[in-house]
């Protein structure tokens, strides 16, 4: 079992710092990234920057005499769902129950930690199991959608394709929530013919550009995290994503389904994306105002079932018919023109639509009205065209070093960039 602690991230939250690390030991050598904080307030700080798998809770920490039941709290209280297990000393039995009322999933003696290893690998391996089954229900839809596909698949070498198309999917949303977050700006690597028609390597380095940049959308940041929290992953992707291009170049390959790589990071990718603060996507339909603040009737795009019907306060007006994403701690973000979501067939439905290139033939020169396309991310049929004002060639220029050309001549730097 200990094998699932593998890349896990630990948050280790324990004034007494040595001891902790000298506890926490058998984590390490299994694999597991450890990373201390003192504090409650300071681990809740830490889950809201980097993910986290599971959290390990002293009982008696800052803030206050009894921190950890107080970190469970404001954990419940502030939406986070990461697993959490307590390190108890003697004395503190009621405290214990009451950390477990405050959903810790295990609990164990500080001074005797001879299983701290199999129940840290127990808990994981618990969450784990359900994660994708959750992802299909509780992330935003353009992703439930792929999990939902990739869960129900059995034969190898499909759910091998479907698990790239899974990761490929991850990130195109996650660009679409750093184009529409992060203020234009030249993005270094990436050519006016790659955005054009765009390869699962095109948005991976989208993605890891857009990270770069020092003004980078906090949920497009908070996105990507949950796939790549730390540069040192990066090779692992690209070993995917070229394992992508040699199945589509007609090469070899051979897997185990759920012994792998590919398995492992969509595992774990959905396990920090719904343990965390979610973000939620919705569609604006109708929007009343009080004197003080904005009323918003929107559909929510949670998972494969149909939108639901919810009303939102908001400090700011906001367009109906163009989706928003919402998050706990920030103001909605327009994903327009990334992410489009127009009505579908019945009333209080709609489909999402994700950017996906240029309309254009190739060696074609781009010019100011060439248009976006689009591709679906649900199971329906292939939508009709859809038209946005920004949806056009100069919207895109801007993230690309050939954004001070001409339109006429945009062809011509392109090519030059790719050689």
């Amino acid at each position: 079992m200990t094998q699932q602690l593998t890349d896990v991230r630990i948050l280790v939250a324990d004034d007494q710092k040595d001891v902790a690390r000298t506890l926490c030991r058998p984590l390490q050598r299994a694999g597991a990234r450890l990373y201390y904080i003192t504090d409650g307030q300071a681990a809740l700080d830490q889950m809201a920057s980097r993910p986290y798998d599971l959290v390990l809770i002293d009982m008696k920490m800052p803030p206050g005499e009894w921190g950890g039941l107080w970190l469970l709290q404001q954990m419940t209280t502030e939406g986070w769902s990461i697993p959490s297990l307590v390190l108890s000393g003697e004395g503190s039995k009621q405290q214990v129950i009451e950390a477990l009322r405050l959903n810790a999933q295990d609990w164990i003696v500080k001074d005797d930690t001879a299983d701290l290893l199999e129940r840290c690998a127990s808990i994981l391996t618990k969450h784990h199991q359900t994660s994708l089954e959750t992802a299909t229900h509780q992330l935003p839809t353009p992703l439930a959608y792929r999990f939902a596909r990739y869960a129900r698949t059995a034969d190898v070498d499909k759910k091998l394709i479907e698990g790239l198309h899974t990761l490929e999917a991850i990130l195109r949303f996650a660009a679409a929530i750093g184009l529409a977050s992060t203020p234009p700006t030249p993005l270094k690597g990436i050519t006016a013919e790659q955005l054009a028609a765009p390869s699962m390597g095109t948005w991976f380095t989208l993605c890891t550009a857009l990270a770069k940049a020092s003004n980078a959308g906090q949920d497009f940041t908070r996105t990507l995290s949950w796939l790549l929290p730390e540069s040192s992953d990066h090779q692992g992707l690209q070993t995917l994503i070229a394992l992508r291009n040699a199945i589509a170049h007609g090469r070899e390959h051979s897997q185990p389904p759920q012994e792998n790589p590919l398995h492992a990071l969509l595992t774990r990718f959905a396990h920090r994306a719904t343990c965390a603060r979610r973000i939620r996507l919705v569609t604006p339909i109708s929007m009343t105002y009080d004197g003080t603040q904005f009323f918003v009737d929107v559909l929510n795009l949670k998972g494969i079932a149909r939108p639901t019907p919810e009303t939102v306060a908001l400090p700011t007006s906001v367009v109906t018919g163009q989706p928003l994403l919402i998050a706990k701690d920030g103001a909605p973000t327009p994903l327009a023109p990334w992410l489009l979501t127009p009505p579908n067939e019945g009333p209080g439905t709609v489909r999402c639509l994700l950017f996906d290139g240029l309309q254009r033939t190739k060696g074609t020169a781009l010019s100011t009205t060439t248009p976006f396309r689009y591709t679906k991310t649900d199971e329906g049929e292939k939508p009709p065209p859809v038209m946005h004002p920004q949806a056009v060639w100069p919207t895109l220029a801007k993230w690309t070093a050939a954004s001070a050309a001409s339109p006429e001549n945009t062809r011509h730097q392109s090519a030059e960039q790719v050689q």
